[in-house]
């Protein structure tokens, strides 16, 4: 337990180390630049895999993994909020989210079928095509203004607002030059986070959503599915065939949600999923509980686990997977958002590290169905918390 529950965590102990240098050095090299310096981390990760003979040599790939990850998890939104419209900005983050749920789909299918060696080079391949794919993308418009570089500007912002009128462009280069003179006039600095009403309130935001991405099981039920489930669903299905299942179930509807979040307020759709999500949680802890705690035999319904797990995937994506993501790019000024990124990314990695260094041990010193009662309790203080506190930001500018 000890060992499986090490190698699932040190992936965000690399998250916590990493957000904080990638959001200085995105800031001086560039958006693109710092993502292409990085992608060294996910070559050496696999390669360490591939030749691996050690558990050691599995614990440096996983921790590579994640400095990999916080580099990934501070920059996109960023990238991603700056380069966007604001009618685009929550389907972009939520086509992110279909893709990260793809790569988790690729693993799922093929690596209960190939060898240990195999996996490790598809992967690796994949990473190069990334790098590839990646290398013609244009630098973030608002990095060029920030430096003096409005040529180069209106360069990368007409590639990605090709097909509209220079003069429409040209409006946009004014109003994200005026919005950055502003606020060059203030250095982004902590006291800038925690000091400025507006920035401490948006702080609180983005923390709380991309901690809830955690504290409501998402990363924990992927990690440890196929040990959750029961040897039999429905009396044929074994655990890796139900993880291959719940995999395509979670892709599809992050697709889904794409068309979704171009139709419906974000806030909606996050009331929907987290009321989704804790229906599912809380059905889960309702089994084990009385599989562990009470003499009721509940072994014949043992299928509601893999049938909740499917409904918890199914919602997740359309609110509680994308908002974290989604929101550290829009909610702070320009001068605190590489910071702030940075900082809301070590608050999140600190509680997946926890959660899924302790899944395991919580399950056999106090009971697993504790696990998911922490997690149906997030679902419902999400929507309260948004519902409470959190301002209606749909198609609002940065």
């Amino acid at each position: 337990v000890t060992q499986v529950s090490w190698m699932v965590s040190l992936m965000f102990l690399g998250l916590i180390t990493s957000p904080v240098p990638c959001g200085y050095l995105m800031d001086w090299f560039g958006r693109k630049k710092t993502c292409l310096y990085f992608s060294i981390l996910p070559l050496l990760s696999w390669l360490l895999i591939l030749f691996a003979d050690s558990a050691v040599h599995l614990y440096v790939a996983r921790y590579l993994a994640g400095l990999w990850m916080g580099v990934t998890n501070t920059l996109m939104p960023i990238y991603v909020g700056e380069l966007g419209e604001p009618r685009l900005r929550p389907s972009l983050t939520t086509i992110n989210n279909g893709l990260l749920n793809l790569g988790v789909l690729f693993a799922y299918v093929i690596g209960p079928y190939v060898s240990y060696h195999m996996l490790a080079i598809a992967c690796e391949i994949l990473t190069v095509v990334f790098i590839i794919a990646y290398l013609p993308m244009p630098e973030s418009p608002h990095y060029f203004m920030k430096h003096g570089k409005r040529q180069e500007a209106l360069d990368a912002l007409s590639w990605f607002r090709q097909g509209q009128p220079i003069e429409n462009i040209e409006g946009e280069l004014n109003s994200i030059a005026e919005a950055i003179e502003d606020q060059k006039l203030q250095k982004g600095t902590l006291k800038d986070i925690f000091f400025d009403r507006g920035n401490r309130k948006a702080f609180i935001i983005s923390a709380f959503y991309a901690i809830t991405k955690r504290t409501a099981g998402s990363g924990v039920m992927q990690a440890y599915m196929s040990v959750t489930l029961p040897a039999l669903t429905m009396g044929f299905l074994d655990p890796d065939t139900c993880v291959i299942i719940v995999g395509f179930i979670s892709f599809l509807s992050s697709i889904a949600s794409t068309v979704l979040s171009a139709k419906y307020r974000r806030r909606i759709l996050l009331n929907i999923s987290c009321v989704g999500c804790g229906v599912a949680t809380g059905l889960i802890m309702v089994w084990f509980y009385f599989h562990h705690n009470t003499s009721v035999d509940v072994t014949r319904y043992s299928d509601v686990i893999f049938w909740s797990m499917a409904l918890y995937f199914a919602v997740f994506n359309i609110g509680l997977g994308p908002i974290g993501s989604s929101i550290k790019g829009e909610v702070f000024s320009a001068n605190v958002r590489g910071l702030s990124s940075s900082l809301t990314t070590i608050t999140v990695a600190i509680t997946a590290f926890i959660f899924n260094k302790y899944y395991l041990i919580i399950a056999q010193s106090l009971g697993m169905y504790l696990n998911y009662l922490i997690y149906t309790a997030t679902c419902v203080a999400t929507i309260v918390f948004t519902m409470t506190y959190v301002p209606n930001m749909h198609n609002r500018t940065l």
